[in-house]
C-alpha cells in the first residue's frame, strides 16, 4: 500500500456498533489496535461487557479505565448544577470536552497509542499544523455538534473513521461483514449514566435537589399566576403539551426559574429569541472579533445565520439574522459553522429572556 504507515490506534469503545466497526476497520487496514473503555457509572456494566466481547472477537487487547470519580465531577455534577440553574444540559458534549477527547486521550497516549479513534460521525481535516472539524457525510448521524467543545490541541491525536460513512445501515453492514457480535445492537437513546429510568427519576434520587416541589406557572409579560406545576424538572423550554393550564391562547414554556420555583410561560412568539449569550466558548479556529456564521442550537437542528461577536476571551453574543426553528435553551450547546460546514467552535448557551 503506497505511503502506508503502520500506527498504534487506541479505539474508545462504548460497546456499541459504531466504535466496534472503527476497531475492525483499522485492524483490517494493517494497524495495531487496542480497545479502551471508560468505566463511568454502575449503569454502564453491560457496555463494558459488550466492548470486551468485540475485542475478543477481533483478538485485540482491551483495557478498562476507571474514570468514575472524574466523570462524576466533570459531567454528572455539572449536569445536576445546570438543572439547579434552570438550564437543560448536554452531557455528551461535556463528556467529549473533559473526558473522552481529553482525559482518556492522555491515558491512551501514555499506553503507547499514536492516535485515538472513536465512533463519532464527524470529519477531521489536516491543514498544515491545524486540524479542522467539519460535519460528517451522513448528516442524519452527524456529531460534529457534540465535538465542538473538544480541546483544539487534542484533535491532532484523534481520528473519526466513520466520517465518510453514508448511513447507519452501511455501518451495520460492515459490522455484519466482520461478524461482530453486536452488529444488531440498538443505538442507545438514553444518557449513558441514566439507564432504565429518565433524568427526572435520576435527579429525584440526589440529595439537595430542590426541583421536585410544586410551584407557580406564571405569564412572562405580567407575572400573573395561571396554574401550578409539579416540579420544574418536568418542564423544558418550548414545551406546550402537558402544562395543565387553561388559557385563551396556547402557552409555551419560555423559561425555568429555580430561584422562585416558577415555570414561566408565554406565547409562541416569545420563543423567537433574536439575541443570546454563550459562555465557555471553545475556539477551534482563529476568527475576527465580529463575523457572520451559522449556528446550530441542537444536535439535529437546522443551522441559522447569525452575527457572532466576542465579548470576552471565552464568551460571545449571538445575534440571529433569521428565526431559529430550535428554541434557544440555556445549557444546550451553540456550535458555530462556516458556509462550508466547518466548525469554528462552540459553547454553552445562556438565554437571558
Amino acid at each position: 500500500m503506497k505511503n502506508f504507515r503502520r500506527k498504534v490506534f487506541a479505539v474508545a469503545m462504548s460497546g456499541g456498533v459504531d466504535s466496534s466497526v472503527v476497531a475492525a476497520l483499522l485492524q483490517s487496514r494493517g494497524h495495531d489496535v487496542f480497545g479502551i473503555t471508560m468505566d463511568i457509572h454502575e449503569n454502564c456494566i453491560q457496555d463494558l461487557e459488550d466492548a470486551a466481547e468485540v475485542c475478543r472477537k477481533l483478538r485485540i487487547p482491551h483495557y478498562v479505565v476507571d474514570v468514575r470519580a472524574r466523570y462524576k465531577e466533570k459531567v454528572i455534577d455539572l449536569f445536576v448544577e445546570y438543572y439547579l440553574k434552570g438550564f437543560t444540559p448536554n452531557p455528551c458534549a461535556l463528556c467529549n470536552r473533559d473526558i473522552k477527547l481529553n482525559f482518556l486521550l492522555d491515558i491512551v497516549r501514555e499506553k503507547g497509542a499514536d492516535l485515538m479513534a472513536t465512533g463519532h460521525y464527524a470529519k477531521l481535516h489536516v491543514r498544515e499544523e491545524n486540524v479542522l472539524l467539519s460535519e460528517a457525510i451522513n448528516l442524519m448521524k452527524d456529531q460534529s455538534y457534540f465535538v465542538s467543545l473538544a480541546p483544539k490541541e487534542k484533535l491532532k491525536y484523534v481520528q473519526f473513521p466513520l466520517g465518510n460513512i453514508k448511513s447507519k445501515e452501511e455501518t451495520r453492514k460492515i459490522a455484519a461483514e466482520f461478524n461482530l457480535p453486536n452488529f444488531r445492537k440498538d443505538d442507545s437513546q438514553d444518557i449513558c449514566f441514566i439507564r432504565n429510568e429518565n433524568y427526572k427519576e435520576f435527579l429525584k434520587k440526589i440529595d439537595g435537589i430542590n426541583l421536585n416541589g410544586a410551584g407557580n406557572i406564571r405569564l412572562l409579560k405580567t407575572g400573573e399566576i395561571v396554574g401550578q406545576h409539579n416540579g420544574i424538572i418536568n418542564y423544558t423550554v418550548g414545551q406546550r403539551k402537558g402544562l395543565g393550564v387553561s388559557h385563551e391562547i396556547p402557552l409555551y414554556v419560555i423559561k425555568l426559574n429555580p430561584e422562585n420555583n416558577d415555570v414561566i410561560v408565554g406565547e409562541k412568539k416569545d420563543l423567537d429569541v433574536t439575541s443570546f449569550s454563550v459562555f465557555s466558548v471553545n475556539w477551534l479556529v482563529d476568527t475576527e472579533t465580529k463575523f457572520e456564521a451559522f449556528v446550530k442550537l441542537r444536535s439535529f437542528g437546522k443551522k441559522s445565520k447569525a452575527i457572532i461577536e466576542k465579548s470576552g476571551e471565552d464568551a460571545i453574543t449571538v445575534q440571529l439574522l433569521e428565526t431559529s426553528l430550535t428554541p434557544v435553551t440555556s445549557g444546550q450547546i451553540c456550535a458555530i459553522y462556516n458556509e462550508n460546514n466547518m466548525v469554528f467552535g462552540g459553547g454553552v448557551i445562556v438565554n437571558n429572556t
